[in-house]
């Protein structure tokens, strides 16, 4: 009995020495500092409410030192835990990564676009109107036909004003198109189509609509989300944007399946923003059709008297892999334009069915 009572106490005691050496080993763990950190962008410009998500590279590689973000304006320019910037007001702010004794900084300078430029960003307050040169309103719309049915909320599209303006194509359906919405001095207008499919009752759009739908969660392919942004908002935290479907069809009559902005004097564009529509993000996501390393981008074409005054190509989708969220474009280059066309690359309209919907806000006009 004793051996027994002795030989317990033996593998206690073993027992107890190996936890505590595993605690002695775990508590003198050594610790590497950090030599260095860089980040991915050291200077930025950003309008208010756009984000930037910074990078840090910490060195070694095993350093058990911490990236801490911090912002030494944080009136103009808040940083996360994560190292997401959102600018907050006009001014120029420090966002630093410091990494124990260490640190790497990044100029942030924001500006408010609505002093620098006129900006058009579909916004209820901007007064944009319809083509009967109303004040427009979106609301309820329901969708007819096919794997597109459903009735979507906070939509502005050209179903109600085929009473008005609609014409008949050879098959026999109802059409519009034309510049639908513009901007309250006449002078900026989106073109629109929409077709009610005829006796097939299946309805069919093309060019802009508005929306203020955003779905960044779809767990699949399907039409719902034909309205939707790939984002968390309109760009620069804003509420509406447009949505823009680039139409395959060589049906007579679509002026305007070619998404198309018009404007009545020319003006110089400085930005744009575009972003992918959730439709467009699942397809490459959850189709099993879709081609895995398909890049696709969109080319925006300035003109000016039915001549051409450059392009500039958007990339949304890279080797199948979409682009997050709103993307600021620069269409300083194209100069002086009274028009704005939006033409998918990369894919062949005979024989691709990748969904050509992108979605645009936050047009920056330089100031005359």
């Amino acid at each position: 009995m004793k051996r027994i009572l002795l030989a317990s106490a033996v593998a206690l005691m073993a027992s107890m020495v190996f936890v505590g050496c595993s605690d002695d080993d775990k508590e003198g763990t050594a610790q590497v500092p950090a030599t260095g950190v860089s980040l991915d962008v050291t200077e930025q410009t950003l309008d208010i409410g756009q984000t930037l998500q910074l990078t840090a590279t910490p060195a070694p590689v095993n350093t058990t030192d911490r990236v801490v973000w911090r912002s030494d304006k944080e009136s103009v320019a808040t940083v996360s835990e994560t190292g997401l910037v959102k600018a907050v007001a006009a001014g120029t702010a420090t966002v630093e990564a410091v990494c124990g004794t260490v640190s790497a900084s990044c100029v942030v300078r924001v500006i408010d676009p609505y002093q620098e430029y006129d900006v058009i960003s579909f916004e209820t307050s901007e007064g944009l109107i319809d083509i009967k040169g109303k004040l427009l309103v979106l609301g309820d719309v329901e969708v007819v036909g096919g794997d597109a049915a459903a009735t979507h909320k906070n939509v502005f599209w050209g179903k109600s004003y085929v009473s008005f303006y609609g014409q008949q194509d050879q098959s026999g359906s109802t059409y519009i198109d034309l510049p639908l919405f513009g901007t309250p001095d006449d002078n900026v207008w989106f073109g629109s189509y929409y077709s009610d499919g005829g006796s097939y009752k299946w309805d069919t759009w093309a060019g802009f609509v508005l929306s203020q739908n955003y779905n960044t969660t779809a767990t699949s392919h399907d039409f719902a989300n034909q309205f939707s942004v790939y984002a968390e908002s309109g760009a620069c935290s804003t509420e509406t944007f447009a949505v823009a479907y680039y139409s395959y069809s060589s049906m007579p009559g679509y002026l305007h399946t070619t998404p198309t902005i018009e404007f009545i004097s020319p003006r110089k564009v400085a930005y744009l923003y575009m972003a992918p529509s959730t439709l467009l993000d699942t397809y490459y996501k959850y189709d099993s059709s879709a081609v895995k390393d398909r890049t696709f981008s969109y080319r925006i074409t300035g003109s000016l008297d039915n001549a051409s005054t450059g392009t500039v190509d958007v990339t949304l989708v890279k080797n199948g892999t979409v682009e997050a969220g709103w993307v600021k474009v620069d269409l300083s280059s194209l100069g002086s334009v009274d028009k704005l066309t939006f033409t998918p690359q990369g894919i062949d309209p005979l024989k691709d069915f990748d969904p050509a919907y992108f979605c645009l806000d936050h047009i920056e006009l330089v100031k005359e």
